[in-house]
This record gives structure tokens, sequence and C-alpha cells, in this order.
């Protein structure tokens, strides 16, 4: 096992400070940010021009809670019982406040071409290839990790390297994130190597090399179907359409993303892993569809793809179908 990724050293986090003081006295605005004091004496803030657009860029950004998920989607017995079930079980102790904090912003600033371009470096640099060399007969045979559900969805993973880095990062970025920040290591990396070497360590167990490739054959499929929804997203936003997105709706409530009170649901006609690590046993329209107001559903579906190494990404025709339908349903 020398030289495997698992028994690295994580980076030590050091660097060069963030952010230096610059000298002289910053500008100050041209016009004054006033808020009435409970006295009714209008008060005049000054701030330097760097902080006020700080600000103004936080207020205004597009941001989705896990409040607003609950408030949208929990709103019906089998929801409510899926919510009350994750947050009383003892395994998702760490889970629970993590993804309740999430808040997906950053995600709404991708376009089409910056996921394109991550996607074109996947066929251009091997090391970017999320499923390596990895045969999938061999690494769908080790039964273990095909039936793996960490504490943590994949899902929850790819949306706290996608925040923190603020950019969507090539495969290759992804795993180092996930091997080099502590939370993330946590998160997926950790209980990745220790599924992989309890399964080698087992009696009648895979060799280490084959029940590594098993792990990263899941790990590479959750990646390649994040990708896949962040080109559906970054299109259909493109197009005028307030799509939303957050772990909690996805891997509790099983929504890709959401337009007003249309469900959307991307998949590959029959894959046998979607990014929540398990395919779809519950369809958002069984956990829903008692809703009132109620809920509509839209389904995109790809065939499988034909060439390896690629990201499989819906067609143009695709896209501009599930726009048009989704901008009907919302009128």
């Amino acid at each position: 096992m020398a030289g495997h990724p698992c028994l690295g050293t994580r980076g030590s986090g050091s660097g060069s400070q963030a952010g230096r003081r610059s000298g002289g006295t910053s500008p100050r605005v041209e016009q004054p940010r006033i808020w009435p004091s409970p006295r009714n004496v209008v008060v005049e803030v000054y701030l330097p021009q760097g902080v006020a657009d700080l600000f103004y860029g936080i207020a205004m950004r597009t941001m989705t809670t896990a409040e607003d998920v609950l408030d949208l989607f929990k709103v019906t017995s089998p929801t409510e019982v899926a919510f009350s079930k994750w947050t009383g079980d003892a395994t998702k102790v760490d889970v629970v406040p993590h993804v309740m904090a999430h808040r997906v912003s950053f995600v709404y600033d991708l376009t089409p071409e910056d996921v394109e371009r991550v996607c074109n470096a996947t066929k251009r640099d091997r090391r970017n290839h999320a499923l390596g060399d990895v045969k999938r007969k061999e690494a769908e045979s080790v039964t273990d990790i095909v039936d793996w559900h960490p504490a943590f969805a994949f899902i929850h993973a790819l949306h706290y390297a996608i925040e923190s880095l603020r950019e969507i990062p090539t495969w290759l970025e992804f795993s180092r994130f996930i091997r080099d920040d502590p939370k993330a290591n946590a998160m997926l990396w950790n209980p990745a190597c220790q599924m992989a070497r309890t399964v080698s360590d087992a009696p009648d167990g895979p060799s280490w090399r084959v029940a590594w490739d098993s792990v990263r054959w899941r790990l590479g499929n959750a990646y390649y179907s994040f990708l896949r929804e962040m080109y559906v997203v970054s299109n259909l936003r493109a197009s005028g359409l307030d799509i939303r997105v957050h772990p909690l709706a996805d891997a509790l409530f099983k929504v890709d993303f959401w337009c007003g009170r249309t469900i959307c649901s991307l998949f590959v006609k029959n894959a046998k892993f979607h990014k929540d690590n398990e395919g779809r046993k519950i369809s958002p329209r069984q956990l829903m569809r008692d809703a009132a107001p109620k809920f509509h559903f839209h389904d995109i579906q790809l065939d499988k793809a034909t060439e390896w190494g690629r990201v499989h990404l819906p067609s143009t025709e695709q896209l501009r179908e599930a726009a048009e339908r989704l901008r009907v349903a919302v009128q």
C-alpha cells in the first residue's frame, strides 16, 4: 500500500497571509449609509468603498438556507417523518448541524462556461479523470462498497467544497480538498480510506487495490453527477429562471433542484449510482404528492454515456425544453 493517497500526510494549511493592510487612508463612499436610531435621530455612517461594496454584495447575493428548504418542502407527513428520523439518527450527530448551517450562494454565480471548462479538463488531463483506470465490472463486484453509505452524503462534501473553494473544482482539486481540508477529510476522505481498509482486511476480502478502486468508482461517479447537475442549473439560471439547490433538499428530500413549486430530477437511464450514494429508491413525488398547494414535477432523463472520460451532459434541446416547461410552470 506504499504510496497510496490514503497513507499520505495531510497538508499543514500553512501559507502566506490572505490579506495585508495597505498604506494610506481609504477613500470614503460618496453617499453615506443611513440608519434611523431608536430615538429617531439619523446617524450617518461612512464606510471605506471596498467595505461598503462588500456589505452591499452580501446583502444582494442570492442565497438558499436549510430553513428555506424546510419552509418549502417539510409540509407533508413523509417529509416530516424523514426530517425527524434524520435529526434523531445517532450516526448523524455531526451531519445535522453542518447541513443545517450550510448556505448555498456561490453555486448561483456559476456560468455554463465555468462548468464546461471543468468538464473539458477531464478529457485533456488523465489526472483529472475521476474514474482513472478503474474497471467498472471489478469495482462493482465489491458489494460492501457498492452498498456503502457514509454518514455524510457525497453531495454534502461536494457542496461544501464548492462553497469553500469559491469555484467548481476539477477532480484533482476536489480530491486534494477532501484530503487536506480537515472538515472535508472527516466528511469523506477518512471514511473512504477506512471503508477500503476494512473491506480489504476482511477474510476473503478483495485486495487493497480492488477495494480502493471500488471506492474511487463511487466517488468519481458522484463527482460526475454533480458536474452534470451544476451544468443544468447554470444553464437554466442563465435563461432567466430562479433555479435553487441545497444539499438538505437533495440528500433528504430527493430534490435535485427546483424553481418555484416545480421540483426537478436529473438522472441517467438505468444508472446504478446517483450522486446521493444509493440511486433513487424514493422519488420526490412519493414524498410530496400530498402537498397543498401542490408541487409540479419535471424529469430530465439522459441515455447512458457512450464515451469514456467525458462528463455526460444534456443536449441543448433538452435544456431548451426544460427551460420552456419550467417557465410555463412558474407563471
